[in-house]
Parts: structure tokens; C-alpha cells; sequence
């Protein structure tokens, strides 16, 4: 036990005198506990001293703890860093079930971040936020995100767009460039980190002289376009809905067949498509992603459906089949400004309900869920449990007006991944 005054005359202070008194209980405590501050002292130094056993603790953490772990000391600097470390790191991390944190939400001209692991309602913060000074006042008009690497278009007044292609998490970024002669419709990120540590751009572009679309596909390790003799007339291809999957690009249409670019071999890849259905000449189509390993596609038949299907493509691409069946009429019950039947009778009005399905996840638990844009909100619903959270309330400056309400639009939002990548 340690006791002390300090007595001051006039504006004088005197020396702190210290007693120092001695308890046996609490020496026989001390005496009790040091063996164990001992063990923890040891096993310490041991992890310290061990850089094997230290990369096994640090390849388990999460990306933006090991950028942050980085000002413990040189040699962590110096092991983080370290080429073999990241792309190790990168490999293993590649499918984890946690590894989606949030959601890019486009709308023209916002671009805003969702985190989807806040315990409260998040505010959505700006997307410029994130990226770096190369921006400068051009603005966003091409985004598209493969496993952590996010491919950003920019275009300036003079109508000429710069791509980039950016790893968010550690900050860093790479300009892309590209042959006058291809006008880009779209780019489409594809990376795959357990194949390989280098990335592809495939750019769906629009030859003049053959008027038709082309592609070509860009290496980040030769920093060389190879340019495919496949051509597509389609004009009404959803380019910019390209997914990778499987060592390939596949597109969606709605009235057409589907399309897949083998990215390797640039060559077109046999894939089935949905039906049209009957009585109409197109496919509604509200979500088209990968997820958990599999490619998925939500499509709602009739516009005053509330009820709708996942489907999942098959692994040996013979058919898309029926993964989960969906219906949310419960919702209007939760949130009512979903309905518009109050103010446009369905006589009069296709539309009665106002809703998007954003995105759909899921994982190697099986566990899954749909991310839904309701009038002011963002929610999301576990297909497995039945339970709704709110994620998101969405202000006025960072919506469109859609009738009874506002919301984000299907395809408007992409999943960003932690990574330490390389670009």
C-alpha cells in the first residue's frame, strides 16, 4: 500500500513523502498471480520471436486491422507489407462468409457506401469519399466491383472518361489505359485471387465501322488488351450487369439470349437463359449477382407481384433452377408506404408496390439474404429466419422520387469486400 501529502506554504511546495506499507494478504495474492503473468509473459515472447507463428495469428485478421497493425512496430510494418504476405493473405480470405461488408449504392450523380454489419441504422457515406485525387472535378459514370477491386470510369467535360481500377482498403489505385478506337459501353472487373494474383477488364465496346458490340480484355500482369473475334448485335444486352463467375463474364438480356465471355480464352461460352413469359416479349429481370460460389438471378414475372423466385444457375450450366421462393407481402404490413394501391387503384396502376430487390447474399453456411429498398428505407431480409433489419434511412438528397415514395433502382448496388490486393 502506498500513501503521500504534499503541504504548501505560501506558494512553496514540499517534497511528497511517501509511506510504503506492506499487506500479507495482498503480497500472498502477488505471489499467487505472478506464475500466470509469467505464462502469458513467455508465450508472448514466444509469438514475438516466432515469425511463422505470428503470420498464422495475422493471416486470420481482417484487412483493415492489419493496415492498422502496421504502427505496432518496424517488423510488423516490414511482415505486413510484405509481397508474400499479401498475396497470401488475399488467397486465403478469398471466400470468407464475413467478407462482404457493405454495398456501393449508384444513383447518378451519388455514389454512396451501405455498411451492412452496423448494429445501428448507418448513414451513407459518399463514395468520393473513398477514392483518391485522381478524381479531381471529373464525375463518376462506370462502376463495377469483382471481389474487392472496384472499377471506376470518370468523365471529364470534354466527354473523355478515364478508367481506374481501386482497392478501397489499402487505398491504392491504377489507371487503365484504352484504345481510342473502342467507345466503352461497359467494364467489367474480373479477379479471382484463388487462380490468380492478376486481374481482368472485360470492355464491351462499340465498333463504329461494323456497328456492332465487341470485346476485349485487359491484363493487369501484361498491362496488354487481347481483342475477341466474338461480336454481339444485341443492343439490348445489359453490359453494364456483367458478373464474373467461374473464369468468366456472363450478361443478362431481356429480351435475348444470354451471353458468357471465357475470359482466358476470349471465346463465348454456351448458357441458358430464362424463359420469356407467356403473353409478354421481355423478362423482368431485377437482380442478376454472384454469391457463395453460385451465380443467382431474380426475376418478377407480372409488376403487381410481390412474390418472386431465386434461381441459381447450375455449376455444369444445364439450366437455372428454383434456390428459394420469396414473398413479402408481410412487409406491407411493416412499412405501408410500400403500397400505392391508395392513391392508384390496380385498375389503373401496374405498379402497386414499391420495392427493389438490391442484392442477395449469401454464404458457405447457407445462410441468405435479400437486400431490399423500400420508399426511405434500406432493409434486409435472412430468407432463413423470417427477420427484417433496417439498415439504412435514405434522405431526399440521395434518392429519385418513384411515385409513393423513394428508392435505389435494381442494379444499382455492388458488394465491396475487404482485400489486400494488388492493383
Amino acid at each position: 500500500m502506498v500513501s503521500g501529502d504534499c503541504t504548501s506554504f505560501g506558494g512553496a511546495i514540499t517534497p511528497i513523502r511517501l509511506t510504503l506499507t506492506h499487506s500479507r494478504s495482498y503480497i500472498e495474492q502477488l505471489k499467487h498471480h505472478l506464475p500466470v503473468f509469467s505464462e502469458i509473459s513467455s508465450s508472448s515472447e514466444q509469438i514475438a520471436g516466432s515469425e511463422d507463428l505470428l503470420t498464422e495469428i495475422l493471416l486470420r485478421l481482417p484487412p483493415k486491422s492489419l493496415l492498422r497493425f502496421q504502427c505496432v512496430s518496424k517488423h510488423w510494418i516490414s511482415l505486413i507489407s510484405n509481397t508474400h504476405f499479401r498475396r497470401l493473405h488475399t488467397r486465403r480470405n478469398a471466400t470468407s462468409s464475413a467478407s462482404t461488408v457493405g454495398v456501393f449504392l449508384c444513383r447518378h450523380p451519388n455514389y454512396d457506401f451501405l455498411a451492412l454489419n452496423e448494429e445501428r441504422i448507418s448513414e451513407m457515406g459518399r463514395i468520393y469519399d473513398r477514392l483518391s485525387d485522381s478524381r479531381g472535378s471529373k464525375v463518376v459514370c462506370n462502376i463495377n466491383s469483382c471481389n474487392g477491386l472496384l472499377c471506376v470510369g470518370f468523365k471529364s467535360d470534354d466527354a473523355k472518361t478515364d478508367f481506374y481500377i481501386y482497392n478501397l482498403t489499402t487505398g491504392h489505385h491504377r489507371f487503365i489505359p484504352v484504345p481510342e478506337t473502342m467507345i466503352v459501353k461497359s467494364m467489367n472487373l474480373a479477379f479471382d485471387p484463388n487462380i490468380s494474383e492478376d486481374y481482368y477488364v472485360v470492355c464491351v465496346w462499340f465498333s463504329v465501322s461494323e456497328n456492332r458490340l465487341c470485346f476485349s480484355v485487359y491484363s493487369s500482369g501484361s498491362g496488354i488488351w487481347r481483342h475477341s473475334n466474338e461480336h454481339c448485335n444485341k443492343v439490348d444486352l445489359c453490359s453494364y450487369g456483367g458478373v464474373f463467375w467461374k473464369g468468366a463474364v456472363h450478361w443478362f438480356s431481356q429480351t435475348s439470349p444470354f451471353l458468357c465471355l471465357q475470359v482466358d480464352t476470349c471465346v463465348f461460352k454456351s448458357m441458358p437463359s430464362t424463359d420469356i413469359p407467356e403473353g409478354q416479349w421481355y423478362r423482368n429481370i431485377e437482380y442478376f449477382g454472384e454469391s457463395g460460389g453460385h451465380l443467382h438471378l431474380i426475376e418478377i414475372h407480372k409488376p403487381q407481384d410481390i412474390e418472386f423466385d431465386v434461381l441459381e444457375l447450375k455449376s455444369d450450366y444445364s439450366c437455372w433452377f428454383v434456390k428459394y421462393r420469396v414473398n413479402l407481402e408481410f412487409l406491407t404490413n411493416l412499412y405501408p408506404m410500400m403500397v400505392n394501391q391508395e392513391v392508384y387503384p390496380p385498375e389503373d396502376y401496374n405498379f402497386p408496390y414499391a420495392f427493389s430487390t438490391l442484392c442477395f447474399l449469401t454464404d458457405e453456411e447457407n445462410r441468405a439474404r435479400v437486400l431490399i429498398s423500400l420508399p426511405g428505407k434500406i432493409v434486409v431480409f435472412d430468407i432463413h429466419n423470417g427477420m427484417v433489419k433496417e439498415l439504412a434511412d435514405i434522405q431526399p438528397d440521395s434518392f429519385r422520387n418513384f411515385i409513393g415514395g423513394a428508392r435505389y433502382d435494381c442494379f444499382d448496388a455492388y458488394k465491396h469486400v475487404e482485400t489486400l490486393a494488388f492493383v
